[in-house]
């Protein structure tokens, strides 16, 4: 032969960032974050205020800056959580894609708790 040997092929174990699991928790996280930004901003236009200072800065300069500033951050956090979800924190308690799992049940809390607010206005 030509002085050429065969190469073992070891194939690479890689973290499957888009599985189905994953890309569920981004949209759904990301939809349930853009209703909360929706339900805050009629919240606001009712009388209340929004208690975290940088969404509050960002309302006061636009609501599509509000809402834009809003989107990335949740999709930046989200994202970095779930590349690195097979991560454990908290003495090896949690992964990081489980939190951000978690990040649906808190939006869904928030979300009833702005409409129990909408109602009690």
């Amino acid at each position: 032969m030509n002085g050429l040997k065969p190469v073992d092929i070891v194939p690479v174990k890689r973290h499957r960032f888009f599985s189905g699991k994953n890309v569920f928790v981004l949209f759904t996280v990301l939809f349930l974050s853009l209703t909360d930004g929706m339900l805050t901003m009629q919240l606001i236009e009712k009388g209340a205020w929004e208690a975290n200072p940088l969404m509050r800065f960002a309302l006061s300069v636009s609501r599509e800056f509000f809402l834009t500033l809003k989107y990335f951050l949740t999709a930046g956090g989200l994202l970095f959580l779930l590349r690195f979800g097979d991560k454990r924190v908290f003495r090896n308690s949690i992964s990081l894609e489980e939190i951000a799992g978690l990040f649906i049940l808190f939006y869904e809390g928030l979300i009833i708790y702005e409409i129990t607010v909408w109602h009690l206005i």
